[in-house]
């Protein structure tokens, strides 16, 4: 798999599955599985190619039909790495985040179908996270060594995994529930406890992590407070941003900024529209 030597599409999902297997092997030095999930992080390379070509030599039935293909190659890809950061050994572990990110990170150029990336955050993301969680509390601190640099990792990756797919995933009708997993996920990684107290690291990064999100969501029109688009969104970021930290609401909406958006609705409201005030000149002359 060495630089694509030797990799087809034909015979991809077998040559992921045993370079995973590889990683999770024990025989041999860590060194080894390093270097097995290095071919795997590098065969992304592979599908972002054949992606391109597709797009340059296929007719558009033939290229979306590879591209479906590519979709599932790379799923099962991730889903391999997902498995290899649950890894008891600390420098698989963290090594197999890091190749995760890169496999979900530089494959933003292909165009996957939104679905496949909702897909990707519940059997991926969302999944890994949770046993992650599970084996920080209740594995042995002498199994799993330093769980609290790994839990940084992944919930770093969830962020900036969220805000690169905000542009496409944003409009969804579906946006509400993914954003409620990513708050649910962080409330419950703040509230973690590693060696019998809460992770200093975590309490941290986490508020810093989240005000970072919804100022970006805020920018971008996602979160507003009293639109119709993100009515479902406001009360619900509140309830579990407040639980993360109390005062992030009043730092991404100063209090100015929320009695001028009331301010300008009241206007808005007592003024009357050009059809109600031409239809009462109407009845004036009559």
């Amino acid at each position: 798999m060495s630089n694509g030597a030797h990799l087809l599409p034909a015979n991809y999902v077998l040559c992921v599955d045993a370079s995973r297997q590889f990683a999770e092997s024990r025989v041999g030095h860590v060194e080894r599985s390093v270097c097995a999930l290095d071919l795997m992080a590098d065969s992304v390379d592979c599908l972002i190619r054949w992606f391109n070509e597709a797009q340059e030599a296929m007719g558009e039935e033939e290229a979306t039909k590879l591209s479906q293909d590519i979709g599932d190659m790379w799923l099962r890809l991730v889903q391999g790495l997902c498995n290899t950061c649950l890894d008891p050994r600390e420098e698989v572990r963290n090594h197999s985040l890091l190749s995760l990110q890169k496999c979900l990170i530089v494959v933003d150029g292909i165009k996957f179908p939104h679905s496949l990336w909702l897909q990707c955050c519940d059997l991926v993301i969302f999944t890994m996270l949770d046993n992650l969680l599970e084996i920080a509390q209740g594995r042995s601190q002498k199994e799993y060594k330093n769980m609290e640099g790994t839990l940084v990792m992944a919930i770093k990756l969830l962020s900036r995994l969220f805000l690169q797919l905000l542009n496409e995933l944003g409009k969804l009708t579906t946006f509400s529930k993914l954003w409620l997993e990513v708050l649910a996920r962080m409330e419950k990684y703040m509230k973690v406890k590693v060696r019998g107290k809460k992770s200093d690291k975590l309490q941290e990064i986490i508020p810093e992590l989240l005000k970072n999100i919804l100022l970006v969501m805020k920018t971008r029109g996602v979160l507003v407070q009293g639109s119709a688009v993100s009515n479902s969104l406001w009360e619900p970021t509140w309830v579990h941003a407040n639980n993360i930290a109390p005062s992030l609401q009043s730092v991404v909406f100063p209090a100015q900024e929320l009695e001028q958006s009331e301010h300008e609705k009241g206007e808005t409201a007592s003024v009357p529209s050009s059809k109600s005030v031409a239809s009462e000149g109407i009845g004036t002359g009559s």
